[in-house]
């Protein structure tokens, strides 16, 4: 049996030392707690000190070209990896910031391709405006596995881990897959 009070004393203190390094902890915090399979990349789409975007058309490219199987050399997610997403309410309201694991990206029945991915809080099944809403079922989930577009999951992540020596070149990934994130997220 695991106890979870000690695991989350454990996550906050790693969070308590790593606060003043000047770039959100979760950079070290999520290496650390994890293991040694979370990639060491680290890209976060947020300015820490202002809460603004920051080179938000590179994060999506970088996000891409270390995940979509279409522009990574189809390499697929070999081990689960920590992010962060801004989740927001039915009506776009930002409600506050999200850790969850990246499972997995597949083409689902539809021939669409999908992040799978873990909420640790078990409420995948969500309306985040837009039109998007979290699949739990119907779509290739997994058990405990919600899904979604990639476009439409990448344009609430704010944060991933990847693996450096694993990432193709962003600059291949299209203009349009990076516009589209880029417009559903800014107009939430």
């Amino acid at each position: 049996m695991r106890c979870r009070g000690r695991e989350d004393r454990l996550y906050f203190e790693i969070g308590r030392r790593s606060a003043g390094r000047g770039e959100d902890p979760h950079k070290w915090v999520n290496a650390e707690f994890h293991g040694d399979h979370v990639g060491h990349g680290f890209r976060i789409a947020v300015d820490v000190f202002t809460g603004g975007l920051k080179d938000f058309e590179g994060f999506i490219r970088d996000f891409y070209a270390a995940y979509h199987p279409y522009y990574n050399g189809n390499i697929p997610v070999i081990n689960p990896q920590p992010a962060g997403i801004a989740v927001t309410d039915s009506a776009t309201r930002f409600l506050g910031w999200h850790a969850i694991t990246i499972q997995r990206l597949a083409l689902d029945p539809y021939k669409v391709m999908r992040i799978y991915f873990f909420n640790p809080n078990n409420d995948s099944g969500q309306d985040w405006g837009q039109g998007i809403v979290t699949s739990t079922h119907g779509h290739g989930e997994r058990y405990a596995e919600a899904s979604l577009p990639v476009v439409e999951f990448t344009s609430r992540l704010y944060v991933f881990h990847y693996d450096p020596l694993e990432m193709s070149d962003p600059a291949e990934v299209p203009a349009d897959e990076v516009t589209r994130a880029m417009r559903l997220a800014r107009e939430s």
